[in-house]
């Protein structure tokens, strides 16, 4: 049906069975035997005809209202798909693997290749400075000099608790009782100076190790300590000997921005992250 329609605005902007043809470069004949067709699928005359030449039927006029819009936005992203051959995107092992494949039915259609990996979204900046990625979602900077920016989410992070404390039978739980016990954080990063910024706050005495994300769950599971975890990939996972419990109030968080070097990739990733 979509070649119908394209032929019914066509005929509809120029109010001419001939003109219209002309410039869709088809026979005359043939693009009336394709509305006599449309009319027969939608159930109702779309033009009425004369010696003076076309006119919209009164339904038809609405319904050409209806519908031009949306072959607009059709073809603008049409044109915003076809200006990208690749685009280099930049993320981070927990973006990759908990975020990013809601999404790939939509990124695929856009060449969307992931080309940077790096354990602080903050260190794929310079690779965008430097143009080696086209976009990237960093956590916590609403802008970067020179770039095209947009808030996409913003998420808690949860506790992830030894499931051999008390503390783990709760249904939230509060910084306070979690800073009774060892604390395990990344050893740098935004999540690290969070977390030890509210240490510094409550006075904490107790010990901090540090390990990367990925190791943060297997030391938890040990019952070497408490962890916190971004809220997608706690959902995500299930870690025998650990219990991911929301903090109360939210107090450890972030916010998620999409940066890219162009406007127009701006609009076509934004639309691709909004649409699942």
């Amino acid at each position: 049906m979509l070649p119908k329609l394209t032929y019914f605005i066509k005929i509809a902007d120029e109010r001419s069975f001939t003109r219209a043809a002309k410039a869709l470069f088809v026979s005359q004949p043939a693009l009336s035997k394709q509305m006599k067709k449309l009319e027969e699928e939608i159930g109702f005359s779309l033009f009425n005809r004369s010696i003076k030449g076309v006119e919209l039927t009164s339904k038809g006029q609405a319904f050409y209202e209806d519908i031009k819009p949306l072959f607009a936005q059709i073809n603008q992203t049409v044109d915003r798909y076809k200006k990208f051959d690749q685009i280099r995107f930049g993320s981070t092992p927990i973006l990759s693997t908990y975020f990013l494949p809601g999404y790939y039915e939509q990124l695929q259609y856009s060449n969307v290749h992931v080309t940077a990996i790096r354990e602080d979204s903050l260190d794929l900046v310079p690779q965008l400075n430097s143009h080696e990625i086209d976009a990237a979602i960093v956590q916590n900077t609403p802008a970067i000099e020179g770039m095209y920016s947009t808030f996409l989410f913003s998420e808690p992070f949860v506790a992830a608790i030894p499931v051999s404390l008390s503390l783990a039978n709760k249904k939230e739980v509060t910084l306070e009782e979690c800073f009774r016990y060892t604390q395990i954080i990344p050893p740098t990063g935004y999540l690290s100076e969070q977390v030890r910024g509210l240490l510094n706050d409550h006075l904490f005495e107790g010990d901090v190790l540090e390990t990367h994300y990925l190791g943060m769950g297997g030391l938890v599971s040990l019952g070497i300590g408490i962890a916190y975890l971004p809220k997608m990939m706690a959902d995500a996972i299930e870690q025998k000997g650990v219990a991911f419990l929301p903090l109360k109030g939210e107090p450890l968080g972030r916010e998620m921005y999409l940066h890219t070097n162009s406007e127009a990739l701006l609009s076509l990733l934004s639309a691709s992250f909004n649409h699942r």
